[in-house]
């Protein structure tokens, strides 16, 4: 699944959280180091890319909702919103051998949309 913000940017969506009042997409942000919780209602972003083209499982902890397998199965989910050390680089890794994001991503790219903290 995509997005696309107000600015043309496009990101990949990993998650999608589910409440009784809202739903969130959790997307690989450009300039962080981890996963951002988008509002599709408030943050005008669209959605360019309907399918889900990861294995996904639906987790009912406290944050309900359709996540890649990775992000429950490794427990980086939690990892991942604390800024555990690590966990952001081994979900990358992960996604890059699926051929879900470029494996390729030169150090620029990558420092431009992952910066470190």
């Amino acid at each position: 699944m995509k997005i696309m913000d107000e600015e043309g940017f496009i990101s990949n969506v990993f998650g999608i959280y589910l409440s009784e009042n809202n739903t969130l997409f959790w997307e690989l942000s450009r300039g962080y180091r981890g996963l951002t919780a988008i509002d599709p209602k408030k943050d005008k972003v669209g959605i360019i890319d309907y399918n889900i083209n990861f294995r996904a499982v639906y987790h009912r902890a406290d944050i309900h909702g359709i996540f890649h397998w990775a992000l429950i199965e490794e427990n980086l989910l939690y990892d991942i919103i604390e800024s555990e050390p690590g966990a952001f680089d081994r979900f990358l890794e992960i996604v890059k051998s699926e051929g879900l994001i470029d494996p390729e991503l030169d150090e620029k790219i990558y420092n431009e949309y992952f910066p470190l903290y």
